[in-house]
């Protein structure tokens, strides 16, 4: 029912070169900084959509929910790339 053989041991994995340390880097620094811009371009533009009378304010907000939406997307997809991604530490 259950398997009693221990399972094989993995090699250990190659340490990252130079170069994919300065690639991990690079894209570190652009995703923090497309998260930083969305959130901002969200906030902003919420407080806009806030402003503006009820009959005009609608596509600033819906505006407002889609920059937020893709800086999660955004923050979701350079959390993978960091970390289990292919230039991601093994």
């Amino acid at each position: 029912m259950f398997d009693v053989e221990p399972a094989e041991e993995q090699k250990p994995a190659k340490p990252l070169t130079e170069k994919q340390i300065a690639a991990r880097a690079r894209t570190k620094k652009m995703n923090v900084l497309a998260v930083i811009i969305c959130a901002s371009l969200c906030f902003v533009l919420g407080v806009i959509s806030a402003v503006l009378p009820a009959g005009v304010s609608t596509p600033w907000m819906f505006a407002s929910y889609a920059a937020g939406y893709v800086g999660v997307l955004w923050a979701l997809a350079g959390l993978w790339s960091h970390y289990m991604g292919p230039n991601a530490p093994k």
